[in-house]
């Protein structure tokens, strides 16, 4: 039985992967959708080599088969190429093509995709037999990381008010694009077009978690399972048990060896108890969503009735801007700018 593993982008996916990657009786493939791009650990940063490098060689061998004429780049069916292809429920037909080829490579095929939140009608007609696990992740935590990125961006969110209300333009994991497309379809919403960076995600979160819970729920019944990273982090074993039940296999022992000794809890979430949580979770209206997933407690950081505060910060003047460049500088060559 195929295996597909759905999750936003910093929700986990890839230490998942790598765990499958354990598994001899399971031929897997990473992101296939992805740039073609070396990404040395994947998101996990649990192994030392290129994960995209098999995937990728298959790709292009499939497109020099088949879709010769196509430039390789149109394989990249999402972020960053063209995020808001992401929120389409189909497929090109050369991606629907590939991903059967793929499919066709092994009795049994797992592959992990961050860009199948909306996509799951597209997997049920390619493969109506297979399983979904869908791994979902604290959307405070899944924030912090796009923000923060894998280097902990401190220097751009130096405190607790910068983090909730800079607006930088940065891509953040191409939730940025996302949320412009989501905020667009969504008139309901009634967001202003400058919001902070942080709100940015949460909108991405809501809109990737309802659409792929209802639909994976819908199309792949008891073949679909509901993952918390928190619940993987703190008991591997279960978890691979939950997961491997889906395809009728229990988990090889190598398998969960390696989850036991690499899949770690991760650190403290950031800024974890500060209520403007709850006030932006009113806000986008992400409230049943906390709740089917199993993170309530972010409402109850506000039980109040205090609207996020939507203002821009003040502009930072010329010097702030270069002192600010000077002190990045600094650390990055391991000195010391006098504050």
């Amino acid at each position: 039985m195929n295996l597909f593993i759905v999750g936003l982008r910093r929700s986990g996916t890839t230490i998942l992967y790598d765990a499958l990657g354990e598994d001899p009786g399971l031929r897997c493939f990473y992101e296939p959708l992805r740039e073609e791009a070396a990404t040395v650990g994947g998101g996990s940063g649990a192994r030392y080599e290129d994960a995209f490098a098999e995937t990728r060689a298959a790709r292009e061998r499939f497109r020099s088969e088949r879709f010769a004429e196509l430039p390789i780049e149109l394989f990249n069916c999402g972020g960053p190429r063209a995020p808001e292809e992401e929120l389409e429920p189909g497929l090109p037909a050369h991606v629907e093509a590939l991903l059967a080829y793929l499919l066709d490579q092994a009795p049994d095929v797992a592959i992990k995709e961050t860009r199948f939140h909306h996509k799951l009608g597209a997997l049920a007609q390619l493969d109506p037999e297979a399983a979904v696990v869908h791994l979902v992740r604290d959307p405070r935590a899944v924030t912090a990381s796009m923000l923060l990125g894998r280097r902990r961006r401190i220097d751009l969110y130096p405190d607790a008010e910068t983090f909730f209300t800079a607006r930088t333009g940065r891509p953040l994991w191409s939730s940025r694009r996302i949320s412009e497309e989501v905020i667009a379809r969504r008139r309901s919403l009634d967001l202003p077009a400058d919001i902070p960076d942080f709100l940015r995600p949460l909108i991405v979160w809501k809109a990737a978690f309802e659409t792929t819970s209802g639909d994976g729920a819908r199309l792949f019944g008891d073949r679909y399972a509901l993952v918390r990273l928190e619940d993987l982090s703190a008991d591997p074993g279960g978890q691979l048990e939950r997961i491997y039940e889906l395809t009728g296999r229990a988990p090889p022992d190598p398998v969960v060896d390696w989850a036991r000794a690499h899949i770690s809890r991760g650190p403290e979430v950031h800024l974890a108890d500060d209520p403007r949580w709850a006030r932006a979770a009113r806000l986008i209206a992400i409230e049943p969503e906390l709740e089917q997933a199993g993170y309530s407690e972010v409402l109850e950081l506000d039980a109040g009735e205090t609207p996020l505060d939507l203002t821009p910060p003040p502009a930072r003047s010329r010097l702030s801007g270069f002192m600010g460049r000077a002190r990045r500088r600094s650390r990055r060559l391991g000195g010391r700018v006098d504050r």
